[in-house]
């Protein structure tokens, strides 16, 4: 497992153990994107969401399903390409997606 993580296709999950590990079919980087993509698609754009509301959407995506963790992940990625801010909601956190700047 340490070679899988050192390789950046896994993750320990949880970091503080060497247990269990997620492994990637997609990097977080690539999940951002199609996040970003599928909020641009059905006009999620400036609307805010919870991080448990966009994988268990009505309509079927490639997001269906996806580990929280995982969304977490691509999430905070997005948040570094100033293409989502975290905002405190009241049962929680969610996010308000932005449109992509060139």
């Amino acid at each position: 497992m340490a070679e899988i993580v050192a390789k950046i296709i896994a993750v320990y999950e949880s970091p503080k153990q060497t247990r269990a590990v997620m492994l990637y079919w997609r990097l977080p980087e690539e999940w951002a994107d199609v996040l970003h993509s599928w909020a641009t698609a059905t006009g999620k754009l400036n609307t805010i969401l919870t991080s448990y509301e966009i994988p268990d959407h009505l309509i079927p995506s490639p997001l269906s399903g996806i580990p929280i963790p995982l969304l977490r992940r691509a999430i905070m990625t997005l948040v570094r390409s100033n293409r989502v801010q975290i905002i405190g909601v009241a049962d929680g956190e969610g996010v308000k997606f932005f449109a992509a700047t060139k």
